[in-house]
C-alpha cells in the first residue's frame, strides 16, 4: 500500500460517508485520481464494495497491569507518621489497562490480557474497562487472589510523595494461562506489553509475537530490567530518562539512545519531566517534541495517553514523526482532565488541538 492510499484510508476511517471530490480537495489531487486509488484499495481488499466499508482494522493486544488506583492529595512533603486532611479518589488504572482505554477512546479495537481477583475491585475494573470499549474477554479471574492496587500520595503541587504498587497477582498470569490467547496475539497488528509482567510472561510475549511489532512500557526503574534480554525484539520502547540509562548502562543520553538502537530497539520515546518527549529512530537523528499549549489540570496518566497515541499512529500507517506529534497532543488532552483517562479524548479533538497550534 502506497502513501497516498494510506492517506485516503485515514480519511475514510474518520468519515466513511465522505464524497470523492471532498477527498480530492483535502489531498489537493483530482477526483479521478481519488477514484483510481479507491479502486486499487478495493482490489487489495482494504475497502469492501460501495459505501467505503473498510475491512477489519488491525487490532492491538495490551498485556500487563489492570489495577485500582487509589490516589490521595495532602499538604505534605515527605511521609510522616500522622494523619493529614486531604482528598482521596479511586479510579480504574494500570499501565496496560490505561493505554487500552485510551486506544478505545481513539476508536481502535483493543484487547486486554491481564488478571483480576475474585473481589469487588476486580468486578468493578472489568465493568468499567468494558464500558470504555476495551475487549476484556482475555482478562483472567484468579480466585482467592486480590486485584492489583496502586496507592499514591501527592502534594498540592502534584509531586508524588509516596507510592505503593501491589501487582503480585500478575505472578499468577503464567505462560500456561496465557497460552489460551496465543492466536489472538499472533494475529494482532501490534502488541503492547508493560513490565509489570513477570520475566516468564514477557518471554512468552516476545516468543509468541513473532513478526508482530511489540511496544514496551518499562513502568519503573526496578521493572525495566526485565526486558533487557529482549531489546532486539522491541519495536518501540518508552522509558523514562533514568530507565533509558539503566537499560543502556550509560549515563550520556545520546550514547544511551545509540546503544539501545545498536541492540535492536527500532524506536525510543522518552517522556521528560517538562512534558517534552525525546524521540529517536534507528538510522535517524533524534528530535525533541514540546507539548502544545493547553491547560494542565493533572499530569497523572498522560504518559499512557501518549503511548496510546503512538500505537494509534502506527496502526494508522503514519510515520514516526507524525505518530509522535499525535501522541504528544493525546498526552496534552490527558493533562487537561481530572480523570486518568480523559473521556473527551478522540481523534478529532487531538487533530483539532494540533491544528490550533501556531
Amino acid at each position: 500500500m502506497n502513501e497516498r492510499e494510506k492517506q485516503i484510508l485515514k480519511i475514510l476511517r474518520r468519515n466513511p460517508l465522505i464524497q470523492q471530490h471532498e477527498i480530492a480537495q483535502i489531498l489537493d489531487i483530482s477526483r479521478s485520481r481519488v477514484a483510481a486509488h479507491i479502486m486499487d484499495l478495493m482490489r487489495k481488499g482494504a475497502i469492501k464494495g460501495k459505501g467505503y466499508i473498510l475491512t477489519e482494522q488491525d487490532y492491538c493486544v495490551a498485556l500487563g497491569a489492570i489495577n485500582m488506583d487509589i490516589r490521595g492529595v495532602a499538604d505534605i512533603r515527605f511521609p510522616e507518621p500522622s494523619s493529614h486532611p486531604g482528598a482521596i479518589q479511586c479510579a480504574a488504572g494500570g499501565v496496560a489497562r490505561n493505554i487500552a482505554h485510551n486506544l478505545a477512546l481513539l476508536g481502535r479495537e483493543v484487547h486486554l490480557i491481564s488478571a483480576v481477583g475474585s473481589d469487588f475491585y476486580g468486578e468493578t475494573l472489568l465493568e468499567q474497562t468494558r464500558q470504555a470499549g476495551v475487549n476484556v474477554q482475555s482478562t483472567i479471574r484468579l480466585h482467592g487472589q486480590s486485584t492489583a492496587t496502586y496507592l499514591s500520595i501527592a502534594n498540592p503541587q502534584d509531586d508524588t510523595v509516596l507510592a505503593i504498587n501491589d501487582t503480585h497477582i500478575l505472578q499468577g498470569l503464567t505462560p500456561q494461562l496465557l497460552n489460551q490467547s496465543r492466536e489472538l496475539l499472533a494475529h494482532a497488528g501490534v502488541v503492547l506489553a508493560d513490565c509489570n509482567l513477570t520475566t516468564e510472561s514477557l518471554e512468552w510475549v516476545f516468543t509468541l509475537a513473532g513478526d508482530v511489532p511489540v511496544f514496551v512500557d518499562t513502568v519503573s526503574e526496578f521493572k525495566a530490567e526485565r526486558v533487557k534480554p529482549w531489546l532486539s525484539r522491541i519495536h518501540t520502547l518508552k522509558p523514562t530518562l533514568k530507565e533509558l540509562q539503566i537499560l543502556a548502562e550509560c549515563d550520556d543520553r545520546q550514547a544511551a539512545l545509540t546503544a539501545l538502537h545498536e541492540k535492536g530497539v527500532q524506536r525510543i520515546v522518552v517522556c521528560l519531566e517538562d512534558d517534552s518527549v525525546l524521540c529517536s529512530e534507528q538510522g535517524a537523528e533524534p528530535f525533541l517534541l514540546t507539548p502544545p499549549a493547553h491547560p494542565v489540570v493533572d499530569r497523572f496518566g498522560a504518559d499512557d495517553a501518549f503511548m496510546a497515541g503512538l500505537i494509534y499512529g502506527f496502526l494508522d500507517g503514519s510515520d514516526f514523526a507524525d505518530s509522535a506529534r499525535f501522541a504528544v497532543a493525546c498526552a496534552a488532552l490527558s493533562r487537561a482532565s481530572e480523570s486518568i483517562n480523559n473521556p473527551t479524548l478522540s481523534v478529532d479533538n487531538t487533530l483539532s488541538l494540533l491544528d490550533s497550534q501556531p
